[in-house]
């Protein structure tokens, strides 16, 4: 056997005792609660119905999440949830899905990282390579939708702070404000409208004004939601008229998109420059080449 074989077989056996270890913690880890409820709830069934990619892999996903449960640390699934909330609990996942999702892929990108390199005679590097970055993609997506979320709430926030402030001006109060705008909305998947009905929830479920509102605010950690917590907040504190205080918030988060347009526009010349670069060298390359072929074949 030579020393590419040996290498080969090697690794393959320490891949099958890394496996039988994980299937052997997974099975012996502590289960989660069956039930799933709530806005979750919903979005799973919801995403079973839509979506036939996520209906084929979710009984997998279900089954091995189940027994992933009492493998995450505290510090990890309290990070995934709150990542899952940013990103809208898309899907109805859970952490220990999140966890499931990682592995699922990982372990098929290690297994077709393996595949290729045994063809190009360095299995290792390609199963790693490729392993590592599978594992992380489930993650990355994950954060990248919370972003685009908070971005989208955040362009949509000042128009709803102008309808919260005409509503209250008109006699109605917060609760029946916010319900007016998330019923008379043309765009309800809109995730602003989406954390409203979540409010009207939380407040018709007992909780404070307040409690709602900060939920909101650790649901979707931008400027624009923060500042109108802050000043529902400190109006209910200081019995201070709520419309007049909307109005300058309007104002004020009206300055605060544009601002952030501004510094968008400054960035985007600047990041343009390594593509534009990249393309001129490109161009240059398929004008000189020909020329310096043509150059060396007279020079022979």
């Amino acid at each position: 056997m030579s020393g590419l074989q040996t290498q080969q077989a090697l690794v393959l056996a320490l891949l099958g005792v890394a496996l039988g270890a994980l299937a052997y913690a997974i099975g012996s880890a502590p289960k989660p609660p069956p039930t799933l409820l709530g806005i979750r709830g919903y979005k799973r069934l919801r995403s079973l119905a839509e979506s036939s990619a996520f209906s084929a892999i979710e009984p997998t996903m279900r089954f091995i999440s189940q027994r992933m449960y009492g493998l995450i640390p505290d510090g990890l699934r309290d990070r995934l949830e709150r990542e899952i909330g940013m990103a809208g609990n898309v899907a109805g996942l859970m952490p220990h899905d999140i966890t499931t999702l990682m592995l699922l892929s990982g372990l098929a990108g290690a297994a077709v990282g393996g595949v290729y390199g045994y063809v190009k005679s360095s299995m290792l590097l390609f199963a790693a390579l490729l392993g590592v970055s599978a594992f992380a993609a489930p993650y990355l997506y994950l954060v990248s939708m919370g972003h685009e979320r908070q971005r989208r709430i955040q362009m949509s926030m000042p128009q709803v702070i102008d309808l919260l402030s005409l509503s209250l001006g008109a006699g109605l109060d917060f609760p029946a404000s916010v319900r007016q705008i998330v019923e008379r909305t043309a765009h309800p998947d809109e995730p602003l409208y989406e954390e409203l009905r979540l409010v009207l929830q939380d407040l018709s479920l007992g909780r404070t004004r307040r409690q709602a509102l900060e939920q909101l605010s650790d649901r979707a950690p931008c400027e624009s939601v923060r500042d109108l917590v802050s000043a529902v907040v400190q109006s209910e504190e200081q019995g201070t008229p709520l419309a007049e205080v909307l109005r300058v918030q309007a104002a004020s988060s009206r300055v605060h998109r544009s601002a952030g347009a501004e510094e968008a526009a400054a960035k985007a010349a600047t990041k343009m420059m390594l593509p534009l670069v990249l393309l001129f060298l490109c161009v240059l390359s398929l004008i000189v080449g020909p020329i310096a072929l043509r150059f060396s074949d007279s020079f022979q």
